[in-house]
């Protein structure tokens, strides 16, 4: 994937251009912005804006990620399409498309719907109004065609998979959550809908070893087990640490959704080192790697941790050393495995805050910025420092009597 999202006065984004690649990552303060970019890419990529009359309501699908009240009168959206064609969005509700390329320049898509319009006249006799309105239908449906990447009947929208941070729950609500569904109690519905999508994917996968938490998952009788070591029995998800709660519901899904090669798949995921030790969140990022770049899907990330940062880096470096040096390659895999390294331009990392997004890959290196990765420590280590210079006695004023004496 090579698509670019620029977005200007939309929620926490004042002024913000991201090309998002296979691997992509935000990392950022509380509230800059990180999922507000991660949705609206979702929206675009699934193809969830749909044209009508030259112009698409996308208020439902805002609402779906809610975000929909992000959006104000002087909001603009740009998605550009690796094909060349892009969405402009420069209205609160609406988005105006444009195409880019000759076979779908504006003289092209006039002509053919005048063929296709004026045949079905012929055969249907309808002319006028009606006729005008079928035009209108016949237009929409071209573009939307071209927008998506149809022309020729072939798709090259994915199929995203947004995985919202709320799926922390999903062990709480294991046995509830179609009730909650039912009685429509106003839970987030991208929670309820990672609920049912883990739902269906535990009837496929009965099993899972998760090598880097030492545990094993089962699913039997319609309920989630984890075994761990140096216990017979086993404990129910519910019962297990926190960490163990949080990761397991996605990496049960993505297992699921990876073995689907027929349709390139988008996965978006929020936070995925929540209570997780930063060892575990570096196997984690292995793991994602190899699960979610296969063929041509991709992976988004947002992210507080610079661990996660870290070992996406290590990736990276693996891959250069391997091609700089291709007689330390098999060294270098033995250090980090060949599945799990990151080519430099199939990568893309920003800093999301204060209303911007602040690309932190370093074209030159083809690696993670170190100040941004040495960011935190380093300020850390400066307040140490500044303790340290404090630790000194305390001076005390020489006494009156003392100073008469002299």
């Amino acid at each position: 994937m090579n698509e670019q999202l620029i977005v200007k006065n939309f929620g926490p984004i004042k002024d913000a251009t991201v090309d998002f690649k296979r691997v992509t990552v935000f990392i950022g303060p509380t509230g800059g912005g990180k999922s507000t970019l991660a949705k609206l890419a979702a929206i675009f990529l699934g193809g969830q804006v749909k044209v009508v009359d030259n112009k698409v309501n996308i208020d439902q699908p805002l609402r779906y990620y809610n975000i929909s009240n992000y959006k104000e009168l002087n909001s603009s959206i740009v998605w550009r399409k690796s094909n060349g064609n892009h969405f402009m969005v420069d209205k609160p509700i609406e988005v105006e498309f444009e195409f880019e390329n000759a076979l779908t320049s504006k003289g092209v898509v006039e002509d053919l719907v005048n063929k296709l319009t004026n045949q079905f006249a012929r055969e249907t006799g309808i002319t006028g109004l009606a006729n005008e309105e079928i035009k209108k239908a016949f237009i929409n449906q071209l573009v939307e065609a071209h927008l998506n990447g149809r022309p020729n009947g072939k798709s090259d929208l994915y199929s995203v998979n947004y995985i919202p941070t709320e799926r922390v729950f999903i062990p709480a609500i294991e046995y509830s959550w179609a009730g909650l569904m039912r009685d429509d109690i106003g839970l987030p519905k991208l929670l309820l809908d990672f609920a049912n999508d883990f739902s269906l994917s535990r009837s496929e996968v009965l099993e899972l070893d998760i090598p880097f938490l030492n545990v094993k998952y089962f699913h039997v009788g319609g309920r989630d087990f984890i075994k761990i070591p140096n216990r017979e029995s086993l404990l129910m998800l519910l019962e297990t640490a926190s960490g163990i709660q949080s990761v397991t519901p996605l990496l049960v899904l993505l297992e699921h959704l990876s073995r689907n090669t027929e349709q390139a798949q988008s996965f978006i995921i929020e936070e995925p080192e929540l209570n997780l030790y930063p060892t575990a969140q570096r196997d984690l990022v292995y793991w994602l790697l190899e699960k979610c770049t296969q063929g041509e899907n991709d992976l988004t990330i947002t992210t507080h941790s610079p661990y996660v940062l870290s070992a996406l880096n290590l990736a990276l470096y693996a891959n250069k050393v391997a091609t700089l040096f291709p007689h330390q390659r098999k060294k270098v895999a033995k250090l980090i495995p060949e599945k799990y390294w990151l080519k430099a331009e199939e990568f893309s990392a920003y800093f999301v805050a204060k209303g911007d997004a602040k690309s932190i890959f370093d074209t030159k290196t083809g690696l993670l910025s170190e100040s941004q990765l040495d960011e935190v420590s380093g300020e850390f280590a400066d307040v140490f420092d500044r303790l340290t210079d404090l630790r000194a006695p305390e001076k005390k004023a020489p006494t009156k009597a003392k100073t008469a004496k002299k």
